[in-house]
């Protein structure tokens, strides 16, 4: 059976982007994040991260280091009683033209794969318009959160798309 599924971006969505966070002493929620996935998981809803990593490609950080950090945020998350379903990553640069980096679909597709995720009833929610691109080339639903980047991103929004100022007000839209 298909399952509904909120595809978030890490960085600047769910904890504050640390640009290339290679640190896992670096990895902080938003306070809302933790009551904010709660809601959405007791609403039957997949969650996973799906995230650009060019810091790789770049060479900044590597894939070890990645690990530690999505480990990091599995940890501060499950402290607070909540579970993801997975992560995906793409590590590659613009210029490597792969199929994975956001906003061409490689990574959301990947996880439909493995989870049978119904993208019609799905979300894709994220602080910059590659993120909301990504969900609406693939015909999911989008929110614009406004933390991380998401300010600057706001007048690039196609119409109808709607944005909103926190975690906790995507939870409310996703789950009402």
């Amino acid at each position: 059976m298909k399952r509904s599924c909120v595809f978030f971006d890490r960085d600047g969505t769910l904890m504050e982007d640390r640009n290339y966070l290679s640190d896992p002493d670096g990895v902080v929620l938003f306070n809302d994040t933790i009551p904010s996935l709660k809601k959405i998981a007791e609403a039957g809803f997949l969650m996973i991260i799906v995230s650009n990593q060019s810091g790789i490609g770049r060479g900044y950080f590597t894939e070890v280091e990645l690990s530690k950090v999505n480990k990091r945020l599995e940890d501060l998350l499950a402290e607070g009683g909540v579970k993801l379903d997975a992560f995906y990553c793409c590590p590659h640069i613009d210029e490597d033209c792969c199929d994975c980096r956001k906003p061409k679909s490689g990574l959301i597709l990947k996880a439909c794969e493995d989870f049978d995720i119904d993208l019609k009833s799905s979300y894709v929610v994220g602080d910059k318009i590659r993120d909301i691109m990504t969900g609406l080339n693939l015909g999911t639903k989008a929110i614009l959160v406004t933390t991380g980047y998401g300010t600057h991103e706001v007048e690039k929004l196609p119409e109808g798309v709607p944005f909103v100022n926190s975690l906790a007000e995507v939870a409310n839209m996703i789950c009402k």
